[in-house]
């Protein structure tokens, strides 16, 4: 008796967590393919810091945001925090990763500009 208790137990436990399971993986599968189809993907930079917080580490103003001045920045002050001046690889880190944000922010804007020129040719040929 307790033999069938016990089976019964597990499988109506494996049944509902094959369910559980199943609609968690819909869900997520539907949420990923809407999320793909409205817009472009914003990469994210490794490291995680946001684009405000890249634009403090690098001492930049967002109106001024351009890849020269974030690679010039950049040169500078991974130069001035590096270990052989007696300086930490943390701040260097910091700084790396806040150039890969401000980067990776600067080419998915161009994308933006590129996907509406895009838009708007096509409406105009029609």
């Amino acid at each position: 008796m307790a033999h069938r208790l016990i089976m019964n137990v597990i499988f109506t436990g494996a049944s509902v967590f094959g369910r559980a399971f199943t609609e968690a993986y819909k869900q997520a599968a539907k949420v990923s393919a809407s999320s793909a189809a409205n817009s472009v993907a914003k990469s994210q930079s490794i490291g995680g810091i946001p684009v405000d917080e890249s634009l403090k580490i690098l001492d930049l103003d967002r109106k001024e945001l351009s890849l020269d001045k974030v690679d010039e920045k950049y040169k500078y002050l991974f130069e001035v925090n590096s270990k052989e001046k007696g300086n930490s690889f943390y701040l260097q880190s910091k700084v790396y990763y806040a150039m890969d944000t401000l980067r990776k922010e600067l080419d998915y804007l161009e994308r933006l500009k590129e996907d509406k020129k895009k838009g708007s040719n096509d409406q105009a040929a029609s």
